[in-house]
């Protein structure tokens, strides 16, 4: 039947900062998140949305290899994000929704 290749799906992105509900009080932020494979050879990229409504929507990070973005934010305003994981076979982890406040 052949021997076919086994690809697990990445691990879910762990939240590094801002933490959840976190306060930033500069013009950016610093989006930063760690994420895994079980498949240790598989090399990871990310996509990174961004947005003040929940789910985010816009893209602001495409096939990124770091695991963090630096974004420009408005003052007063309430942001979403999210990670999805993706690696080198096709397989991809969309990561839970984080978010942060600006003053």
């Amino acid at each position: 039947e052949g021997t076919g290749v086994t690809n697990h799906l990445p691990f879910a992105p762990v939240l590094v900062k801002p933490v959840l509900n976190a306060t930033v009080q500069t013009a950016t932020a610093t989006l930063e998140w760690t994420a895994s494979d079980v498949d240790t050879s598989d090399a990871l990229t990310y996509d990174v949305y961004v947005g003040t409504s929940n789910p985010p929507t816009a893209k602001l990070g495409d096939n990124i290899s770091a695991n963090s973005l630096t974004v420009s934010v408005n003052a007063s305003t309430n942001y979403y994000w999210k990670v999805v994981v993706k690696d080198n076979k096709g397989g991809q982890t969309i990561g839970q929704i984080w978010n942060f406040v600006t003053d």
